[in-house]
């Protein structure tokens, strides 16, 4: 098998349906790492059978063989990690080619993150009283005023800036009194999927706004025709607290196996 560098635009018919082959849709966390990314096609017989993606650390986070040559992907798995010298696979749960061959190849892992595409019903009420106001251009001070811990939602004000012209970003009060803010990403612009990203005020924490904050961000999202998730990282006990209170509940997970 030939591993062939390639560009972005010679995959997207690949990828539209590896992610349509999917049971879940993409995960924000891996979807964020595409653009900056490295592309390749996988040749054999001079056909092209499939194609994988690694990030700019060498880690494996795309791996699609068209459902022909599936008898023989794991073969072209092994090979992807030794030519590309992969040192890690980032794999959601629910991506059973990708997971079936880490696990053929006995590979060690942890979990790391958690993933959220179900909800049932909540397990707070939830508060008419919280207000929720679409962020515009002259948000961007306040938000930046706050906590550093606001970071988790935006690292930069250039990308603050971004996801309020480009995506769904609100504020958050109760009783006139700032208490938070939230995002709406679409995960991928081809899809109506996107993600929840939900950021309390530490001096209003412990009182369940973040949960309100997500169940209002839910409703918004689903009234605009897009289907949401979430997800997070396996030791931030507190989202998980927060996103399950808000009717959240995960069936999947994001593995990082080692391969070195």
């Amino acid at each position: 098998m030939e591993i062939v560098k390639t560009t972005i635009d010679k995959i997207i018919e690949y990828r539209t349906n590896y992610l349509n082959s999917l049971p879940e849709f993409q995960e924000l966390f891996i979807e964020l790492m595409i653009n900056d990314s490295d592309y390749y096609i996988l040749i054999t017989d001079n056909k092209e059978i499939g194609y994988t993606i690694t990030n700019n650390e060498r880690v494996l986070i795309e791996f699609h063989v068209f459902e022909k040559y599936l008898p023989d992907s794991h073969d072209f798995f092994k090979q992807v990690l030794e030519d590309l010298s992969i040192t890690d696979i980032y794999c959601k749960s629910f991506d059973s080619l990708l997971l079936s061959n880490c696990l053929l190849s006995s590979l060690p892992y942890s979990v790391i993150g958690v993933l959220y595409r179900e909800y049932v019903e909540s397990l707070v009420s939830l508060d008419l009283a919280i207000k929720m106001k679409k962020a515009d251009f002259t948000s961007v001070g306040l938000l930046l005023r706050q906590d550093d811990s606001i970071k988790e939602l935006f690292e930069t004000e250039q990308q603050l800036i971004g996801f309020i012209q480009n995506e769904n970003v609100f504020e958050f009060y109760k009783n006139d009194e700032f208490i938070g803010c939230g995002m709406i990403i679409r995960t991928n612009s081809n899809w109506n999927f996107c993600d929840l990203g939900v950021w309390v005020k530490p001096s209003k924490r412990g009182n369940s706004f973040g949960s309100q904050i997500i169940m209002n961000l839910r409703e918004f999202a689903i009234s605009e025709n897009m289907i949401p998730s979430c997800g997070c990282a396996i030791d931030n006990i507190a989202s998980q607290k927060i996103i399950e209170k808000s009717g959240f509940v995960s069936k999947y997970k994001m593995i990082n196996f080692k391969t070195k």
